[in-house]
């Protein structure tokens, strides 16, 4: 193993010891992050089709969580992300909070068509999201109580 300076943390994984440095280079990218944030909107669209309030209330505040990370991550998109956050996401939360479903799904495609001209800004044309047609797989958007 090579020499570590003595003020260098050393993390025990389990399987192996990495400096701050090394932990610091496996830290996710964009990449990694907005599939994430993808699968967490795919759910938040079915779930307010469905007029799941609390399910697609939950959904978009996670894909929150996973944007603010991404720009802790990747801070040259400090500015635009949270210009996103706070202009269409949030119409998107105000309609979810108020129940307006209709209101929901313009707001939401509004989202997903200013989402793509950030990746035009970027130079990520290439990048087209898209609302999936069918809901996920995986969960029950059925609303409860």
């Amino acid at each position: 193993m090579a020499q570590v300076p003595e003020h260098d943390h050393i993390i025990d994984t389990g399987k192996s010891h990495l400096t701050l440095e090394e932990l610091g280079h496996v830290q996710p990218g964009m990449a990694r992050v907005m599939p994430e944030v993808g699968a967490r909107i795919w759910k938040c669209y079915y779930a307010g089709k469905a007029k799941n309030k609390p399910l697609a209330a939950f959904q978009l505040k996670e894909a929150v969580n996973l944007m603010e990370m991404g720009v802790l991550l990747r801070p040259k998109y400090t500015d635009n992300m949270y210009k996103f956050i706070e202009e269409q996401v949030d119409v998107v939360k105000k309609a979810i909070d108020s129940e307006d479903w209709d209101g929901f799904q313009a707001a939401f495609q509004e989202m997903v068509e200013h989402a793509n001209a950030y990746h035009e800004l970027y130079d990520k044309p290439y990048l087209r999201w898209k609302i999936p047609e069918m809901p996920p797989p995986d969960m029950d958007m059925t609303p409860r109580g």
